[in-house]
């Protein structure tokens, strides 16, 4: 009965839709492009990735396009969509053209297609080549022009979870952590104040499902956090203060911020968003507090940042044995976690620019409150113990004809090495590659690296990545990459030295503005324990091939539908083989004399075993990323809406439910469910002053 309800709801909207948006004509949104991007960036759904520093730019230039007669690198790589190669082509056409005449010519860039150029355009526009940008302007100006937003968002599960359920002593309960010690809803509050690319700053409190607000262990908000950037004053590229990421070379000696990975965006291999950076996410781990500064000095930048906050941990006496990194603090356990470890990062940057190349020397000092001591294993022998950390790292970037060669080599105090290397090259206009080489001693393990790599740490690991992206008839894209890795000591989970492959394949045909198809056929083999404990004699061959499908049909401007399919197969313990399944159903829609647009998707998925998992992205409210995973065999539909209540304020709603066909009870612990079905609402409302 449940079923024909949604069913109907769906066929109602599609009639709805066509109603009102037939022959409508509207550029697209940034909603669409954020999609777009995201599943280019992250093919494999299992990446964790905040897109928060991403949304924001491109929610800015949105609102304030980049004049395309009169930008610079700088502002461009804040499009995370184009690569350094893409980038550099632009300038080099600007250099020879002068100024662009038409949007058309972005055509003739070279490494423009047509699936780069539908991105680019919401966030471009042509203006005048006299450039206003070094026009000194004041401070009350500044403050009078700038935006105010002020975001208040809030959510919760409507089923009760198990953590949520009085007892007969609940107080007994807490304590014992047999139940969360604060209510189901989600909470957050954030103010925000923009001008331009000059003055950046926010405030951000928020409040997790479960934690306490207000009461006996709790009061206010869990998370705090603060933020101030000041950026282009003369000789001052950036000065943070508060809440900041501080991104150098390749990250292998520091970049706290989440990596997008190997992904079907095959040139953008590098991490994007360098240098110093506010940092405005909710995410509880992933930044720095204090203060940092780049300073312009001719062809050299010189940075230096200071960062002094407290982390999780379990801790006893003066060491600790984990970091807790998922800033959940539901418990009496987690709350005795939290913030009980200091750590305080000094470090620097030096950077120089020569005619066709960079080079770059990072430096970082890490200091902890107390000695890092984890739970000797024999894959975590070589791991970071202790409580002071130093880390230096030398970065490069060259061009040499048609080749573009980049790499940082890194050491640590404690012994070990980083390496990687790699350089991209497109022969001719339609074909490109990018070769990777990396290799990571199992003594290598610092604490504030994120770089390009198949294991969770950039630590005991060597590989090879190759990817290419050829445009061989007008209107197909093909991309692909092959990654070789081998891991020279034992890690969690795999009681031996190993090794794995990951290949993939996509193809993108744009038909015309209304039709689009992708087809997409990913493989990995890699090992694991035969009985997935630590201490197993033997490994496995674990196999997962996996094919995607999907169409893009928009009769119009402002409606798009789309279909997925994906089935995938993977070898579980004693070689089993298992097969999993996805079907979905997407609506998006905008109206022409409503100011409303929605996204109602359906999809039933069939994946029994935990191997045959598949994840896919959904649509959400403003700043907000889901990408669920389903695992058994079920359906979900969610309907995501946006509604402009009047200029100045804007409102987000999202209903998302799981059905499951072989269960009656949904997750486990505190988090369980007695039902087959979980039911989310999460809502936000934006006031612009």
């Amino acid at each position: 009965m449940k079923m024909r309800r949604v069913l109907f709801v769906m066929f109602f909207i599609y009639m709805l839709c066509f109603g009102f948006v037939l022959a409508q004509d509207k550029p697209e949104n940034t909603a669409a492009v954020i999609e777009r991007i995201y599943e280019q960036m992250t093919s494999d759904g299992e990446a964790d990735v905040d897109l928060t520093t991403l949304e924001d730019d491109l929610n800015y230039f949105a609102r304030n396009p980049i004049n395309i007669n009169n930008t610079n690198k700088e502002e461009l790589e804040k499009l995370q969509f184009l690569s350094d190669k893409q980038i550099e082509n632009f300038l080099y056409y600007m250099y020879r053209q002068k100024r662009m005449q038409t949007i058309y010519e972005l055509q003739l860039v070279d490494g423009f297609d047509m699936f780069l150029i539908r991105n680019l355009l919401p966030f471009v526009y042509l203006g005048d080549s006299e450039g206003k940008k070094g026009r000194r302007e004041s401070l009350s100006k500044m403050l009078r022009d700038g935006i105010n937003e002020l975001y208040i968002r809030s959510e919760r599960t409507l089923e009760k979870k198990s953590g949520y359920e009085n007892t007969m002593d609940n107080a007994g309960a807490e304590a014992t952590d047999k139940r969360y010690l604060g209510g189901p809803e989600y909470l957050s509050l954030k103010y925000s104040f923009r001008y331009k690319d000059k003055i950046d700053a926010g405030l951000i409190g928020e409040t997790d499902a479960g934690e306490q607000v207000w009461g006996q262990y709790h009061k206010g908000f869990d998370f705090y956090s603060g933020y101030l950037q000041l950026a282009n004053f003369g000789k001052l590229k950036t000065l943070v203060v508060g809440n900041f990421r501080a991104n150098f070379g390749m990250g292998l000696v520091i970049h706290p911020e989440l990596n997008f990975g190997k992904s079907t965006d095959i040139m953008n291999v590098l991490p994007r968003n360098s240098g110093l950076r506010k940092s405005s996410s909710v995410d509880e781990y992933n930044f720095l507090r204090g203060t940092g500064v780049t300073l312009r000095f001719g062809k050299a930048e010189v940075s230096g940042f200071y960062s002094y906050r407290f982390i999780d941990g379990d801790s006893a006496g003066n060491t600790f044995s984990s970091i807790k990194t998922d800033g959940l603090h539901r418990t009496l356990s987690d709350l005795n976690r939290k913030n009980v470890i200091s750590m305080q990062v000094f470090g620097g940057n030096v950077n120089y620019r020569f005619s066709n190349a960079n080079l770059g020397i990072t430096v970082t000092d890490t200091r902890l409150g107390r000695d890092f001591q984890p739970d000797l294993k024999p894959y975590n022998v070589f791991y970071f113990r202790g409580n002071h950390q130093l880390a230096a790292g030398l970065n490069y970037r060259f061009k040499w004809n048609k080749f573009t060669f980049f790499g940082e080599e890194a050491t640590q105090s404690a012994g070990g090495y980083a390496i990687l290397n790699g350089f991209t090259v497109c022969p001719v206009s339609t074909v490109s590659f990018v070769v990777l080489y990396r290799l990571y001693s199992k003594q290598y393990d610092v604490l504030l690296s994120n770089a390009f790599a198949e294991g969770s740490k950039v630590n005991n690991e060597e590989g090879f990545y190759l990817g290419f992206e050829v445009h061989p008839v007008k209107r197909w894209k093909i991309t692909g990459y092959m990654d070789v890795y081998s891991f020279p000591w034992l890690r969690y989970l795999v009681s031996r030295p190993s090794d794995g492959y990951d290949a993939m394949l996509e193809a993108d045909f744009l038909l015309n503005k209304k039709v689009e198809m992708l087809w997409r056929i990913r493989y990995e083999q890699k090992e694991k324990n035969q009985t997935g404990s630590e201490t197993a004699d033997f490994t496995d061959k674990y196999t997962k091939a996996s094919l995607r499908y999907k169409l893009l049909f928009s009769p119009n401007e402002r409606c798009v539908l789309k279909s997925t399919i994906e089935t995938n197969s993977a070898s579980g313990r004693d070689s089993e083989l298992a097969f999993g399944f996805l079907f979905a159903q997407e609506l998006s829609c905008s109206f022409r004399k409503l100011p409303l647009s929605f996204d109602v998707r359906y999809e039933l998925f069939d994946a029994v075993n935990y191997e045959n998992r598949i994840y896919s992205y959904e649509r959400d409210i403003l700043y907000a990323y889901s990408v669920p995973m389903l695992y058994g065999r079920g359906s979900r539909w969610y309907l995501n809406c946006r509604w402009q209540v009047s200029k100045n304020i804007s409102l987000w709603m999202k209903v998302a439910e799981s059905l499951y066909a072989d269960r009656s009870e949904v997750g486990d612990g505190l988090e369980k469910i007695v039902g087959n079905h979980k039911t989310d609402v999460r809502a936000m409302i934006r006031f612009r002053f």
